[in-house]
Formats: C-alpha cells, structure tokens, sequence
C-alpha cells in the first residue's frame, strides 16, 4: 500500500515488442516496469507494466499506484499498426465534383519514402495501394474558390444520397474533403450535420479540422489516414481509460502526439493521424528534457531498438519538426517530430550479397518473433545482437537484468554457417564485420541528418537510448567526431521518460499566400485567429492564461519554387511591428542558406508567405528528477567480474572488466575497456573512451580521451 500520501507520475509507452513504463514520485525518485506487449489488447501490456514499475517500487500492484498518480501519459504504436497491417476500419471519401481521383493519382512523383536504391528502379516502382478504393469515392455538388466565395452551392439533396450510397456499402468511417474548405469550411460541416444526424455510428472527419492547409493530394491522404485509424484509435482509448479507471486511476491519460506534446482523449480520438510514430516522439522529448537538466541544448537523439534506428536533431533547445512528413509512401499534413530511420537493429540480419560477394546487414529484419538466433525463439538468420553476444559485449546470464538467457553457441554457429565459410574468414572476423558494417550504417544515417541539413556533428553531444545503443554508441560516435555521449538512466524506456516531461500541446495553422512584402496587419489578424483558438482550447482544458505559452511560425519560400521553411517568430501574442517582419525575412534568408549552403538563398526572385502556424503550450509541471552528489570514489568495488570481450584494437578478446549498474555511485569513473550492465541495457566502453556516473545516474562516455 502507498504510504505517506507519495504522488506519482506514470508515462506508459507500448512498443511492437515491450511495453516500457517510467514512475517518477513527487520527491523525484525514478522506478521503470517492463512487460511484453499484448497486440490483441494493449491496455492489457499497459498494465501489466504498471504493475512491474509499481512492484518494483515496493508496492502491492498497479491498485496502489494508480489513485496516487497525478498525471498519466500515455505513447502507442496502434496508429502506425493498423495502417501497416491495413486493419482500419472500412473507410469512404466523400469529395468535390471532378476530383474523385485526387487520392488515387497522388503527385506525379512516386518516390517519396523510398530509399535511394528503391528509386533507381523507377520502372519497377508502382503507386501504394490506396486505403480507400475507387468505388467507396463518392463526388458531391459543390465549388468554393480559393478566397472561399462559393460558387455553387452544396447540393444537400444529392449529398444526402451520396451518403447513402456509402452506408449502403458498409463503411464505418468517411472521410470528407472538399476543394477550397481551407478557405470557407461551410460546405464540409453541412456534410457533417447530415452524416451526425442520419448516421450517428458512423466516424466523421473534416479536412478543415484535421488539415486545414492548401495541398489537395496531401489534405485528403491527410484527412483519410485519419478516418482510417480514428474508430481503433478512439476504441482503445476508451477500453484503455476504462481499464485504468477500474484500479483507481483518478483521471483520464493524456496522449503523445508526433509533434511533441500530449492531448486529451476526445481531441486524440478527433484528430487520431496525430498519433502516428508518436511513439519515437517521446524519446526525443526525453531527451530535450534530459538535456536541458545538464545543460546541454544542442543534442543528437539516437535510438537503436530491435528493429531500426533512428536519429533526431534538437538544436539550441528545440527539437526539429516536419510539417509534411512521408508516412507509408504518403505525403501528408500532420506536424511530427523530425525522425530519420533506417533499418538496423539489434534484430537486423546480416547477409551475403550474391552478386558481390558482400557482407551486407539490414534492412531486413527477424522481428520480435522469431528474432535473433540468440533468443532461442526460431530465429534461424544471423543477426546483429547475434553478433554483439558472440563478439562478448552481452552478458548470455544477464540479458534484460536476468529475465531471459541468450544461447551463444547457436549464435556463433549460425554466424560461422551464414557468413565465415561462405567468405573464408573466422567466426570472430565475421562477426566483427557484422557489428562495425551496422555502426557504419548509422554513422552514415548520422550524417544524413546533420551535414545534409547544415549541421556540424561535431558540435552536438550524442544521446544513445534504445536497448541496442549503448552498445554501438561508442564506435558511431568516434567515427563522426562526436566527443560525448550520454546514455540515459532511462536508456531502452527513454520513449516514457518523456512522456513524463511532456506538456499539453495544440497545434493550429492556416493557409493564406501573401507576396512578401507582406501587409502586416493581414499577418497580424491571421496569427490573431489562431492565437485566440489556442487561448480558448487551453483554458478550457483549465489552464490559465499565464500557464499558456504560445509559438509563431511562418512556412516560406523564395518565389515559384516547390520547398517551403518553416520560420520561427519570438514567442508571444504581440502584434508584429514592421521591423520584426524586415528581421523575419533576413532571418529566411539565413536559414536557407544554413540548410542548402553559402550562396544558395536566391533574394531577387521574392518571397512569400505559405501557411502560419501556432502552436499553444499548456506547461505541466515537470518532475524534479532526483540528484545524488558527485564523489571521487573507486569504481572497482562495483565490479562483478570479468569477461572476455574482442574489440578492435586489440588482435584477440581481451579479459574486460564487467561492472554492475546498480553498485556503481555518482562521480565514480571508469576507464575502457569496459563492459557496464544495467538491467535493462548494456554499455560498452571502448578502449581509450571513459565513463562516468553523472548527478542524474547518466552513464557519460567521453570519447577518444
């Protein structure tokens, strides 16, 4: 039972394989939980890591953490899920007159989310399948202009059997986007009236609501991957709030969204295309949160799990956004995170190229089942982890703190069958070869998205989290230059860490082209109507106004070109003064050459305004994470022993020693080789590297020195 009246904050992230779970108590102390997911009901997984993080708090079961919990976040993969397996519900489009095929044609460009050696076979390539078909597209009679003047009226009569047609068919959910609704909405809530009157049971989504930008294609792929997912999105979150509520939770969840903050359930459920991979959202926001506690602004967020890696920027303490990212092929018109992925995790397999004769690894992977042949589960392909256990980094006893034994003898088996024979080279050779071949596959990714995108590596610390990171972190940074890297106490349940230092966020935009110069007044009543939708939604939400914090933005372009830049304004509601926006053009120009290059800006062609944006921020308050003062202590009474581990400096394994996470202090520092093993994650520290247990218990790795 809680005694002493302790409250506590819980962030509850569902991944494909684990569902992690973070409790941090009012007096800042940090307990983790982690059990398998359960993809026939994952409130069920949640729970279950509830209960892990609150026995190992020292309490009964989740009955006795949840009344005590202030605020409960929540992250899943169910959005991403059900598009990838295609298991939405049965979904109708209902749009303008001659527009039927928008969704189905797409641009005329078929490369977006491809990789580079996809696209060289153009002649291979076909469009996506679409989520909604041809014969579940209805037209109705209506036309607004682009200033939202109505040309013809809607036709109720013919949009009423529209509809019709549609339920007739069987479909759960429509999605309605009709031409130039970002300029006069008054066409789609009529639809809407008529779908909520007649056919209450049915999911409705507006393009208005869910995407109220310019871009036919991408507002409607928007609007239908919405009223795809929105029913099982909507579903889960009821069954998951009811479930909780059941053991004494006493308030709803809030939920991450992709770009960074958390909503409540109904404006989740609304807007449910905000939740896709806003699971590997919450990891960067740890990090932005981790970061900002060492002072440390400028942060590369790299997680490697089972499956992928991925890579986000934060610079000067704000994380990088994308407000047309490419999901599952399909452009569209959601803000997320800027996340950059590519396919090598400790799962990934290593393979020979037939052709060449290469040793290659990933894209392709085992999967949490079977999974590498360590596990021991059916995995009959070499893999990543296969190769770190065999190569000494993985304790076989001690993997995820003892919960499950690897077998490495199947590992170096399958390793010297799959690859040493075929390229007549030792067991150890090849599988050496498999770890520095996926190190090099994410320093590559590294540098793709920051020398790419105008940044310096070098002048970033790395942060390593996931449960494979750790392991590779060393040799990844080394290669780029990188001097520091943090991994977190939280490392392979960061993604719920930040859930925990999230606030609530809405986002607002607004599409309206403006020829720069631009009319300021026309630019302040523009902001002043998203502003004001942003005070209104959070304080009903029940903040107050000196809680809110609202951000401006401005999409750009020089003249005529294709690519926009998203262009921060100084927090604030003021209106803008002539000379802010003469700053804010100069300011473009910079960011543009940052991104392109010296030279690139291209001033004498103009510019012009694209969108504005706003994004309104309730602040939570944080969790004051627990800090323990550095010592000066000898790091060799927390040593458990030693293994023989091969690294690449030396010809041969070295006996290296290995020490336990949970007798390690702050202050102590240990000089590589070394192996340190938590009970969730594995640190490798490299010759000529050294470690240090931070305030926080972050494990700092100072590299090359």
């Amino acid at each position: 039972m809680n005694a002493g009246g302790v409250q506590y904050i819980v962030g509850v992230d569902i991944g494909g394989t684990f569902t992690d779970c973070v409790v941090v108590s009012d007096s800042g102390r940090i307990t983790v939980g982690k059990a398998l997911s359960t993809p026939d009901d994952f409130a069920r997984g949640a729970l279950d890591a509830v209960r892990d993080a609150a026995q190992n708090l020292g309490l009964a079961g989740e009955q006795d953490l949840l009344p005590s919990t202030r605020l409960f976040f929540h992250a899943c993969t169910i959005g991403e899920n059900t598009l990838i397996t295609r298991a939405g519900a049965k979904t109708a489009l209902l749009t303008t007159k001659g527009f039927a095929d928008t969704l189905l044609m797409m641009r005329g460009r078929i490369t977006d989310g491809l990789t580079e050696t996809e696209t060289t076979h153009l002649t291979a390539l076909s469009k996506p399948p679409p989520l909604v078909p041809r014969r579940l597209i209805e037209e109705v009679c209506e036309r607004i202009d682009y200033k939202g003047a109505v040309l013809v009226p809607l036709d109720r009569a013919q949009a009423g059997q529209a509809i019709e047609n549609l339920v007739a068919k069987g479909v759960d959910s429509i999605a309605v986007c009709l031409l130039w609704s970002v300029a006069n909405e008054c066409h789609e809530r009529m639809i809407a009236d008529i779908l909520r009157k007649n056919h209450p049971s049915i999911f409705v989504t507006l393009s208005s609501e869910v995407a109220p930008f310019a871009g036919e294609y991408e507002r409607t792929a928007t609007t239908v991957f919405n009223a795809y997912i929105g029913p099982k999105i909507s579903a889960y979150l009821k069954n998951l709030s009811r479930v909780l509520k059941d053991k004494g939770l006493p308030r709803e969840p809030l939920i991450m969204q992709a770009y960074g903050g958390v909503l409540d359930m109904e404006a989740t459920s609304k807007s449910a295309v905000g939740t896709i991979e806003s699971g590997p959202t919450s990891g960067v926001v740890g990090t932005q949160f981790v970061g900002r506690m060492i002072g440390e602004p400028n942060v590369l967020a790299t997680d490697m799990g089972g499956t992928t890696f991925k890579v986000s920027v934060i610079r000067d303490g704000l994380i990088e956004r994308d407000y047309k990212p490419v999901i599952l092929r399909h452009r569209i018109l959601s803000t997320k995170i800027w996340v950059e992925s590519i396919g090598a995790g400790g799962g990934s397999i290593a393979w020979i190229d037939e052709e060449t004769g290469l040793l290659k690894v990933g894209p392709q992977g085992a999967g949490a089942k079977p999974g590498p042949v360590c596990y021991g589960l059916g995995g009959t392909e070499p893999t990543v982890s296969d190769a770190d256990l065999v190569l000494g980094y993985l304790n076989a006893e001690y993997f995820l703190g003892g919960k499950m034994r690897l077998d490495r003898a199947r590992a170096l088996e399958v390793i010297r069958k799959a690859i040493a024979e075929p390229l007549g080279i030792s067991e150890i050779s090849a599988a050496s070869g498999i770890y520095r071949i996926a190190t090099s596959h994410m320093s590559d990714l590294i540098r793709r998205a920051t020398v790419e995108r105008g940044h310096d590596p070098r002048h970033f610390i790395l942060f390593a989290y996931g449960g494979a990171a750790p392991v590779h972190a060393g040799r990844y940074a080394a290669e780029l230059g990188i001097k520091k890297i943090v991994i977190p106490l939280t490392a392979s349940v960061h993604g719920a860490t930040g859930l925990i230092s999230s606030d609530v966020v809405y986002e607002y935009g607004k599409s309206d082209h403006l020829i720069i110069p631009a009319d300021a007044a026309a630019v302040n009543k523009n902001f002043a109507i998203l502003t004001e939708q942003a005070l209104s939604d959070l304080q009903r939400a029940g903040f107050k106004k000196e809680e809110i914090t609202i951000r401006r933005s401005l999409d750009m372009r020089y003249r005529y070109q294709v690519h926009e830049l998203n262009v921060p304004l100084p927090s604030g509601a003021d209106a803008i003064t002539l000379q802010e926006m003469e700053e804010l053009y100069e300011r473009f120009d910079q960011l543009y050459e940052k991104a392109y290059g010296a030279g690139s800006a291209y001033r004498e062609a103009g510019k012009e305004i694209i969108t504005f944006r706003v994004t309104g921020i309730g602040e939570l308050r944080k969790p004051d994470l627990e800090r323990t003062p550095m010592e000066k202590i000898d790091p060799e009474t927390a040593i458990k022993g030693r293994r023989e581990v091969y690294f690449e400096e030396y010809p041969d394994f070295i006996p290296t020693p290995v020490f336990d996470f949970d007798r390690l202090r702050p202050g102590m520092e240990i000089t590589g080789p070394a192996v340190i093993e938590t009970p969730i994650t594995t640190v490798v520290v490299n010759p000529r590297d050294r470690a240090l247990l931070d305030e926080l218990r972050n494990t700092i790795i100072f590299v090359g020195t």
